[in-house]
């Protein structure tokens, strides 16, 4: 049986940058074993399949794969599987916001499209509001920086803490000291793994506060513990460091906190990840991330 796929770049304003993704549009019909074989095939960080939703007002049901498992909630692959809906639909878009959304494990999630001149300049997904872990102690931190090959100073000198944060993925958010720091990180996989056991998080998220551009409020790298590989740019975690920044006082906190986050450099796939916390009191009352999408090319599988 023939399966057209779409192939786009999500939090990447050019071809060839961000975070590549497969996306097939019409998957109905394939077994859960096929999913994954696929996804192994396509070898990107996640592959994303389009079903026929149950759900009222959702545009789809959508089924996440990496190489290795499946995923209940990720950010880019979500983006760019709506970016591929919208268009081969030819959905009726509205200025300046098109509101959509599609079933996920947990019911409906929201996504914006922000339109311009007829074309969607952008996109944003709601995530859920954020769960946050306890503090890792001292030995625990000198143990992550060990697993990722830093100096624990380079840790400490943040005076930040390094906790498991969730908004719909849990990643272990850990503040280096330098830019340079964070670039020379070479973490032990199966380290970071043993320290993640019991903490329901697979992902580490690091991050600096000092950037490449000046725009932005924190440079990032993102370690899948389960894929031992780096990923170029990680949206649902991208909304955990969001979180984690607003409730530490790490920027400069307002009703609507907009943060721009860097990552993918090391990759040479640069990522611009745009996210919003919106806060009432002290509580954080919405998160979104999103970034831009580019179509690069389309192919068909023979499976």
């Amino acid at each position: 049986m023939r399966r057209r796929f779409v192939l786009v770049d999500v939090f990447a304003d050019r071809p060839l940058a961000g975070n590549p993704l497969a996306v097939f549009p019409q998957a109905e019909g394939l077994e859960e074993s096929a999913l994954q074989a696929i996804a192994r095939e396509m070898d990107h960080p996640a592959t994303a399949f389009l079903f026929p939703a149950t759900l009222a007002g959702a545009a789809f049901r959508l089924k996440i794969f990496s190489r290795e498992r499946e995923i209940p909630f990720a950010g880019h692959p979500a983006l760019g599987a709506h970016f591929v809906a919208a268009i081969e639909s030819g959905l009726q878009l509205q200025e300046p916001v098109t509101r959509v959304a599609h079933e996920g494990h947990e019911g409906l999630v929201h996504v914006e499209l922000k339109v311009e001149l007829g074309q969607i300049e952008m996109l944003r997904l709601e995530q859920r509001l954020p769960e946050t872990g306890p503090r890792l102690s001292a030995e625990e931190v000198a143990r992550v920086a060990r697993a990722m090959g830093l100096e624990e100073e380079e840790i400490a000198a943040t005076n930040q803490p390094v906790r498991v944060v969730s908004t719909g993925l849990p990643a272990l958010i850990v503040p280096v000291s330098t830019l340079d720091a964070l670039a020379n990180a070479r973490p032990r996989y199966a380290d970071l793994r043993e320290i993640l056991e019991g903490r329901e998080a697979t992902l580490v998220y690091a991050f600096t506060k000092e950037t490449r551009d000046s725009r932005s409020a924190a440079h990032a790298r993102a370690f899948d513990t389960v894929g031992s590989a780096e990923i170029p740019g990680a949206g649902a975690a991208a909304g955990a460091l969001a979180a984690f920044l607003v409730s530490q006082a790490a920027v400069r906190v307002l009703p609507v906190t907009q943060l721009v986050i860097e990552q993918g450099h090391v990759l040479s796939r640069p990522s611009t990840l745009y996210a919003e916390v919106r806060v009432e009191g002290e509580a954080v009352t919405r998160v979104m991330v999103g970034g831009r999408v580019v179509r690069i090319g389309e192919g068909t599988l023979d499976v």
